[in-house]
């Protein structure tokens, strides 16, 4: 196939008007991601408290977590399964729980170069999502540090994803 000028600039013109359009679905499209009403019990609860973390015998440091302990406990998702997660910041600044490897709109992606809300200090946001692509994940904060290191995007607030796959759970 051979492209002239014309059809060059109507092929970008195309492509930029891409993720506007809406995706052929065989079924009702369900979104992707919902800031959810807290009605029914979350899949999972995620707390973020500050405490002690025991680096060795002689080497204990404060700084924050999740759900007491580093690093944060499992979370198994199943692929294309809606998740409702309830997020609880227990300190005094506001937090974010960034998905990492996970296709999610910016709302629950947990970034805030992309939008996402903080869950505010002391307060709580009750989030969820259809996780995907499957495979070995995690979540992390994503608060600038600036001056203050126990906020940093890598502090002790990571924990592992899981998301199994639709069609091959497998036993992993």
């Amino acid at each position: 196939m051979k492209l002239n000028r014309r059809d060059l600039l109507r092929l970008g013109g195309l492509t930029a008007l891409a993720p506007t359009l809406p995706l052929p679905s065989a079924r009702a499209a369900e979104p992707l991601a919902t800031v959810a009403r807290p009605t029914s019990a979350p899949d999972y609860t995620l707390h973020i408290p500050t405490g002690l973390v025991e680096l060795s015998p002689e080497h204990i440091v404060s700084t924050t977590h999740y759900n007491g302990q580093f690093a944060g406990p499992l979370i198994r998702l199943r692929e294309g399964r809606r998740v409702v997660v309830d997020i609880h910041n227990e300190t005094d600044t506001p937090a974010l729980v960034h998905w990492h490897g996970q296709m999610v709109p910016s709302d629950v992606d947990g970034a805030a170069e992309e939008g996402t809300p903080y869950v505010p200090a002391r307060g709580s946001r009750r989030i969820s999502f259809i996780p995907r692509p499957a495979g070995l994940r995690f979540v992390h904060t994503h608060v600038r540090a600036g001056i203050d290191l126990n906020r940093g995007t890598y502090t002790r607030q990571a924990a592992p994803v899981y998301i199994e796959p639709a069609h091959d759970p497998g036993a992993y």
